[in-house]
């Protein structure tokens, strides 16, 4: 999972990533990849939301599945990952 995010992000293309979310709810995003972040012990994994427009993070522990797009993006922020 983590070496599909770092090939996305060298490549400055968006991930379409699926993800437990806070609420217990699956849900299915295309995003722009830029960091990990360890936060309360817990590592995150923080990216921009296309269809939200907006930044979002999500434990890694609950990323089920990410897959690279061939959709190119502009990075906002320095991509980390």
């Amino acid at each position: 999972m983590k070496s599909i995010i770092k090939s996305a992000g060298a490549n400055l293309h968006t991930i379409i990533i699926t993800a437990r979310e806070k609420t217990g709810d699956i849900e299915t995003r295309e995003a722009e990849p830029y960091s990990y972040r360890v936060t309360k012990g817990e590592e995150k994994f923080f990216c921009f939301d296309i269809q939200k427009d907006g930044i979002r993070n999500f434990a890694v522990s609950n990323i089920i599945k990410v897959e690279e797009t061939n959709n190119s993006f502009t990075p906002r922020w320095p991509v980390e990952v």
